[in-house]
């Protein structure tokens, strides 16, 4: 070791030298903070309302509940049977049952025989592409790869093309826009549901007060109605975020006004242990809703910068 060494190792070795050494250290280390802190970073043109990432596990469907007294292959082979048979009504009623049982590749094999059918050329019932629509969306729903909610719209939208009028087809293919992103899809599928069933929207009442003893809430004789009310709230939720000022409160405050109306209306079946068991329900929607639920009125309160 050069005596210019020695030197240098003394001197860290000494008092001066140590504190010299430490106070390196926390420079560089309040450098690495700043630096991490003020790092380039690319925000997407919208933030979601909702955490993200996020565990949507929490919101997987529950098992459907076992209320036919007949088996799981009685009910198939009976679907089988009727569909054979070219009884469109009852064989969908049989598969029905294996849906709501959770049977889902017994109601496949059922739906198949019409769907495979050589002389169907191709213009199968619109139930029947509902039906199967239902089918690849639960198991998307379930976690079953193989399907996606893309191949389930598909079926929907055969459905909804032949009967435009429909409105559990309409109330579908609007959870089916929703889960897949496509807002303005969801909000006119959803405000088609509303209009074929009589219901008074609210978007043709004033909008005075924000307090919920001020909302009007007509009744809603149908479950379709309720559904589509409650989707409309996630759309005005869920657009929100794209706006700014008094168009953000306003969407936010009507967001808070549908969930008030449905929760008024239905509160037990709207809350998430319940909404579970409702087919429909995709796991983002339960998500979303999840969220309104949570979300306080004094958020309007607030002042938009």
């Amino acid at each position: 070791m050069t005596q210019k060494q020695e030197n240098t190792v003394n001197f860290f070795n000494s008092v001066p030298g140590r504190i010299l050494s430490h106070l390196i250290a926390v420079l560089l280390t309040l450098g690495g903070v700043w630096l991490f802190q003020n790092r380039p970073v690319n925000y997407a043109k919208t933030i979601p309302l909702t955490p993200d990432p996020i565990n949507l596990e929490i919101y997987n469907k529950e098992q459907p509940i076992n209320y036919s007294a007949n088996t799981v292959e009685a009910e198939k082979k009976l679907a089988i049977e009727q569909f054979k048979k070219n009884d469109i009504e009852a064989g969908k009623k049989a598969v029905e049952s294996l849906l709501n049982r959770g049977a889902f590749f017994e109601a496949k094999e059922a739906l198949n025989i019409v769907k495979n059918a050589p002389n169907n050329n191709k213009n199968i019932d619109p139930e029947i592409d509902f039906l199967y629509g239902r089918l690849v969306w639960e198991l998307a729903q379930d976690g079953n790869r193989n399907y996606d909610v893309d191949e389930a719209y598909d079926h929907w939208k055969k459905a909804v093309d032949q009967r435009p009028n429909s409105i559990v087809y309409q109330n579908a293919i609007g959870f089916a826009y929703y889960t897949k992103g496509d807002l303005e899809k969801a909000y006119k599928a959803w405000f088609k549901v509303l209009k074929l069933s009589g219901e008074i929207l609210p978007e043709t009442e004033r909008l005075q007060n924000i307090s919920t003893e001020a909302i009007t809430t007509p009744e809603v004789e149908q479950k379709d109605a309720l559904n589509a009310y409650a989707g409309i709230g996630l759309v005005m939720m869920k657009s929100a975020q794209n706006y700014q000022g008094n168009e953000q409160r306003e969407r936010w405050l009507r967001a808070l006004q549908y969930r008030t109306k449905v929760m008024k209306e239905a509160a037990r079946e709207y809350h998430i242990p319940q909404l579970r068991q409702n087919w429909l329900w995709s796991r983002v929607a339960l998500r979303d809703w999840d969220f309104l639920m949570r979300t306080d009125w004094n958020i309007l309160r607030k002042r938009n910068n």
